[in-house]
């Protein structure tokens, strides 16, 4: 285990757990899906959601912004056809 923990970067006294939760919040940060990160860690969305609640908030925030750039493309997309 030294191996992986010393490459992972967190800092000593590390414990497997610590490097699950770094998995785990690295891949909220890039964008995983709850579903799929779920099944990677073999666990539920529900103990993601409990215990990484607070980094779904920013997802949520970019979840938003997403829909908000859809929609302004298909705005722009609508003006061009339009005129």
């Amino acid at each position: 285990m030294a191996p992986a923990i010393e490459a992972s970067g967190v800092a000593r006294p590390a414990r497997i757990y610590d490097l699950r939760s770094t998995f785990a919040s690295d891949a909220l940060a890039a964008a995983v899906g709850l579903h799929a990160l779920a099944r990677i860690m073999g666990t539920s969305v529900r103990m993601i959601e409990r215990h990484y609640g607070i980094l779904l908030d920013g997802a949520m925030q970019e979840i938003a912004g997403r829909f908000d750039a859809l929609d302004a493309d298909r705005a722009r997309d609508r003006a061009e056809e339009s005129g």
